[in-house]
């Protein structure tokens, strides 16, 4: 089952798309930041339209948020979730893996293959976990070429930054990057889950867009009545992957702060196995033809 799975995968289209997608996303992001300070730069030059007394105090405040040597934004050059120094949208991979989820929760019913595949396998259980584990296995695949390009990008930030060095230790670098893994496999069973639970593949992807879209502008008008305070948005599932992907204060779609983000992941993990779980009564009662 595991290998008729990702035999589908591999030999469809739609995964090298996604696949495809989030690399591009994540090299878009790593240029722009790695530019960013020679943006920066060219604020303070003739060319630039700002006034001179504006341009001198803005332009330091800058040159600190995009200082390629600093702690905080070489995490976020080794964020899988390819969010970018402000840590302010959902991204292109978070949008990708839970494509990638909804198209293996739902391919099979769109074109009738489920029903081959159930009088081979009966178990119901089995054919999702079998599904889970291929949308897994590809998100690894995919969250291992994003490791080498965040690994990339951290190398051209140091290099071309005059006096950088690395400022993080090993074990943060793994870190970041074994969570950024665990979150790209959530995310994949997170639209996995949304797309047994609703079965229609159009649908299903109207959904993952709308909650891609609503989420951050919900969250943005409950913390702008609330002043700013915690709030049961924060509890979200996108805000809790950017929380676990790179710890508190990573942006407007980070959750519970107090969280942590170990808290996070384990957060997130709690959405999927409900929404999994759900799936899976629904799978198990509906009929599949």
């Amino acid at each position: 089952m595991f290998r008729s799975e990702l035999l589908k995968l591999r030999t469809t289209r739609a995964a090298w798309i996604v696949a495809a997608v989030a690399w591009i996303g994540m090299i878009a992001v790593q240029a722009l930041t790695v530019s960013l300070p020679r943006l920066v730069e060219s604020l303070g030059t003739g060319s630039s339209d700002l006034p001179p007394d504006v341009a001198a105090e803005l332009i330091p405040d800058l040159s600190a948020l995009t200082d390629l040597g600093s702690p905080t934004l070489q995490r976020s050059i080794l964020d899988l979730l390819a969010l970018g120094p402000g840590s302010s949208n959902v991204g292109l991979t978070v949008m990708a893996m839970l494509v990638l989820g909804a198209l293996i929760a739902t391919t099979d019913l769109r074109t009738g293959g489920i029903v081959p595949t159930a009088l081979i396998t009966p178990s119901r259980p089995r054919i999702l976990a079998a599904k889970a584990a291929a949308g897994a296995t590809t998100a690894v695949i995919i969250g291992v070429g994003l490791i080498v390009l965040t690994a990339l990008g951290l190398f051209v930030a140091i290099t071309i930054t005059p006096g950088a060095d690395l400022a993080l230790a090993p074990g943060e670098v793994l870190g970041i990057w074994g969570r950024g893994l665990a979150v790209l496999v959530l995310f994949t069973w997170l639209g996995q889950a949304i797309g047994t639970l609703i079965r229609g593949q159009v649908a299903t992807l109207i959904t993952v867009g709308a909650l891609i879209i609503a989420e951050p502008i919900l969250r943005g008008i409950v913390s702008f009545i609330g002043g700013g305070g915690a709030a049961i948005t924060d509890w979200l599932p996108l805000g809790l992957g950017s929380l676990a992907s790179v710890g508190p204060g990573a942006g407007v779609l980070a959750g519970p702060a107090s969280l942590g983000a170990l808290g996070g992941l384990a957060a997130l993990a709690a959405w999927v196995l409900v929404l999994g779980f759900g799936g899976l009564q629904s799978f198990r009662r509906r009929d599949l033809a």
